[in-house]
């Protein structure tokens, strides 16, 4: 599992981090959850922090 995660959206040229409204679950074997603060964007970027001594991936990522 990763370190830690964040999802970030673009507000013209920048980058900034939705606001969670809960903790950026990092748990293995399952899908890790997170609610934020409804943004308006043209892209969202996943930012996904590894453990220094193992491998990770995503295997989906879901917006609704």
């Amino acid at each position: 599992v990763p370190a830690s995660w964040n999802i970030l959206y673009k507000d013209g040229d920048t980058w900034k981090a939705v606001e969670n409204t809960g903790a950026c679950g990092a748990e293995r074997d399952k899908f890790n959850h997170v609610n934020f603060e409804a943004v308006t964007t043209t892209a969202m970027r996943l930012e996904v922090n590894f453990q220094a001594t193992f491998s990770a991936g995503v295997q989906r990522w879901r917006v609704k």
